[in-house]
């Protein structure tokens, strides 16, 4: 079981089901839109400024009450719009448009990667406990995951042209660290100050995301203008850059309730209730889930890389998902513990000797609650 009971089976779940809205957008766009293309910024801007409303909407109807940042409270959630919704989506279109769409999608598996390393340097989560399986178990796995994305990802790549490694891709390369950078650090920063130590926001994930949406769509709008009134009329700009083509409609709605609303909201829920690098674990999940749609909507053929790739990828989320569940099993033994009154030195000791990167917040919890139930 995650935080308040809920199943982990559950959470990863939704985890699942957020790859495979991420994983369809790109078959959507290719399938409605592949040759009418609205300017990028626009895109974005309406996406995220429309998504507001829509989550603030699912905000007081899932969690029946509307919550408003007070002004202390700005600060944190315009740096989360500015890293999850802003930083996140403007590197990956400048990624996209300089380096290419395949080469962007190169670099989403190294998301879990970024999460994890930062978790452990800023102490968000536990160095792995090498000297046991379970430590092992999460490292290799995302290991794994990541070499099956990038392993289906190579074999699409050598389908196609070679690519030649211009000034122009190398810039593409810098602006798609940059957006797998951002994505990692705002799930780190929203699993540390709103789920860990604010008592405010932290029941309330939902709207937590329609703020964060909020502030990414003004700075999403911050950056559309200035494009526009800097190059209105130049070559680099449509004639009219705030045009949608007709053709754009169904990528812009999916965009807005899919891969933003629906989306962004799980992400958030999972991040509420199990380690954020497990949340992240499932990004190279993406990739077999935009092969799969691509070869039933788009008649595009799998080979024989795209099943190793899809293979390896189950066999990394399998080993995170056994880490995670390792981790509830030894929570449930250290509450054992307690209702058998083991004293605070034998349930420390006991927490010791299962040593896990998943314990630093049950550590904290369990040892109080102990003391509190003694005196």
């Amino acid at each position: 079981m995650a935080q308040s009971g809920v199943p982990t089976a559950l959470v990863c779940l939704a985890l699942v089901v957020v790859q495979i809205g991420f994983g369809g957008y790109g078959v959507v766009v290719k399938k409605f839109a592949a040759n009418k293309k609205a300017n990028p910024l626009i895109f974005c801007l309406i996406r995220d400024a429309v998504c507001w409303p829509v989550l603030l909407l699912c905000a007081v109807a899932a969690e029946r009450r509307l919550n408003v940042p007070r002004l202390r409270e700005l600060p944190l959630f315009f740096i989360l719009g500015l890293f999850g919704m802003f930083g996140n989506q403007f590197f990956y279109i400048m990624g996209v448009y300089y380096a290419g769409a395949d080469i962007s999608s190169v670099f989403q598996p190294a998301i879990p990667v970024w999460t994890a390393l930062f978790a452990i340097v800023t102490g968000i989560e536990k160095p792995p406990t090498l000297r046991k399986l379970h430590g092992w178990a999460k490292v290799v796995g995302i290991l794994v995951a990541v070499g099956g994305a990038v392993t289906m990802l190579t074999e699409r790549l050598t389908r196609g042209s070679s690519v030649t490694y211009s000034d122009k891709i190398i810039f593409g390369i810098v602006f798609l660290f940059a957006n797998t950078i951002c994505m990692a650090i705002f799930i780190l920063i929203q699993k540390r100050y709103i789920f860990e130590r604010s008592e405010r926001w932290a029941k309330y994930p939902v709207s937590v995301t329609a703020w964060c949406y909020c502030f990414g769509a003004l700075c999403m709008g911050l950056a559309s203008f200035y494009y526009v009134i800097k190059c209105p009329h130049s070559g680099a700009c449509q004639d009219d850059p705030w045009f949608i083509p007709q053709e754009e409609a169904i990528p812009l709605v999916y965009a807005i309730f899919v891969a933003s609303a629906l989306c962004y909201m799980l992400i958030t829920w999972g991040n509420m209730l199990v380690p954020a690098s497990l949340v992240t674990a499932f990004w190279p999940l993406q990739v077999p889930v935009a092969v799969v749609l691509s070869y039933f909507i788009l008649g595009e053929r799998m080979e024989t890389l795209d099943y190793v790739g899809a293979v390896l990828i189950i066999i990394g989320l399998l080993l995170v998902v056994y880490s995670n569940w390792y981790a509830e099993k030894l929570r449930k033994e250290t509450d054992m513990a307690v209702v058998f009154g083991r004293s605070v030195e034998e349930r420390q000791a006991l927490i010791n000797s299962h040593d896990d990167i998943f314990d630093a917040p049950l550590k904290a919890k369990s040892f109080t609650r102990e003391k509190n139930i003694q005196q």
